[in-house]
């Protein structure tokens, strides 16, 4: 373990050691797992604060069957070895006040059927606010909920949304190789061109292919008459490689995962970002079945950004679960959870071994004048 690392552990432990040394007064112990510092904070923050809102409005409220809630925030810095060790400290609680009843996270997909198995042997209730890769978390617990869904549903979003409105144009999938999410995403790309009968207007090009020479890569692609490209990889690499192609040609249109291309997408790219797409959950504004939940947060004061309110839903599902089981148990949540339709804050829906019944649609964002804009 290297010195950046073992800080990092050493402030979960500390973090956990001050939790549980002031949990005496706490009724009911919760748990975000979420990074605070890094590429991904930004989303991090985001979910941290919609989970907080909810925590607090419960408390306000009196608590949860009287009980008010303690809740801890955990930066597992998106690692395999601390999302594991965060994991199962957590899981050696096993006093009525010490014990943790419900864990939102990880957000990062790090070693999550190992993260999953601890969390469901120790008997803590798990909530996936986001979308999460299905091939890192290939097996299903009683007390596991994934909420949203997959990662690689966007496949299938991308695809319907170029079919309407790009079938004319042919396609790059770039991508980088070395990440198992991001080549489980391409995969799911290139399966709906597949089932489609399109397949010869998509073509694949890796980083890995190319080095670093992402003139080279630029080349390529619009050697082989290509007008449009979903970049898939780092955010400075997604930007430059979009910065490439759009200095070459202008009005070559880029689509880029919205979690991936962040605040340096632009900054690198300028004036030639306007116009870019990008792809991410839906910001629920607008859906109609979020009506309530949204008239809430406003009467909180909030207005919902980003992932807050993939948080706070998180929350609140877990509140709707022990309000009709009438306990915290484990075991009752998970019956209740298999048994009975529940509110997601977007819909009413079932779920299947902590599967939703309906996965919830990525949206479609354009970049216009600094802001975006969901136009899907």
């Amino acid at each position: 373990m290297n010195c950046f690392m073992l800080k990092s552990f050493v402030k979960i432990i500390s973090a956990l050691s001050l939790f549980m040394s002031g949990a005496a007064h706490a009724d009911v112990n919760m748990a975000v797992i979420a990074p605070k510092a890094g590429e991904y904070k930004k989303f991090g923050d985001e979910i941290i604060s919609g989970v907080r809102i909810a925590v607090d409005d419960i408390n306000s409220r009196g608590g949860l069957k009287g009980e008010k809630i303690n809740l801890i925030t955990v930066d597992d810095q998106c690692d395999d070895r601390l999302a594991v060790s965060t994991a199962q400290m957590m899981a050696v609680n096993v006093s009525r006040k010490d014990k943790m009843s419900l864990v939102i996270g990880p957000y990062c997909s790090n070693a999550f059927d190992e993260v999953a198995d601890i969390y469901a042997r120790a008997g803590i209730f798990q909530i996936i606010p986001t979308t999460i890769s299905s091939r890192e978390a290939s097996n299903s617990h009683k007390g596991l909920v994934k909420m949203v869904g997959y990662k690689d549903r966007q496949g299938k979003d991308f695809f319907n949304y170029y079919s309407q409105h790009f079938a004319d144009k042919k396609v790059a999938l770039v991508y980088d190789s070395n990440s198992r999410e991001i080549v489980e995403v391409a995969a799911a790309i290139q399966s709906e061109f597949r089932k489609s009968g399109m397949a010869d207007k998509l073509r694949a090009f890796s980083f890995e292919a190319y080095g670093k020479d992402l003139e080279r890569m630029s080349d390529a692609i619009l050697k082989n008459n290509i007008d449009l490209a979903y970049i898939l990889g780092k955010s400075k690499t997604i930007a430059k490689l979009s910065r490439e192609l759009k200095s070459e040609k202008k009005d070559f249109i880029i689509f880029a995962n919205k979690y991936q291309a962040q605040e340096d997408y632009n900054e690198i790219l300028g004036d030639l970002a306007e116009g870019s797409y990008f792809i991410g959950l839906p910001s629920l504004k607008d859906n109609p079945d979020f009506t309530e939940t949204l008239v809430k947060l406003r009467l909180l004061g909030v207005e919902p950004e980003g992932l807050s309110v993939y948080g706070y839903s998180a929350v609140k599902l877990w509140e709707e679960l022990v309000a009709k089981a009438d306990s915290f148990s484990y075991e009752k949540l998970a019956r209740v959870l298999n048994d009975t339709p529940v509110e997601t804050g977007w819909g009413e829906t079932m779920f299947n071994n902590g599967n939703p019944q309906n996965s919830i649609n990525y949206g479609i964002y354009q970049y216009h004048a600094g802001e975006y804009t969901q136009v899907y």
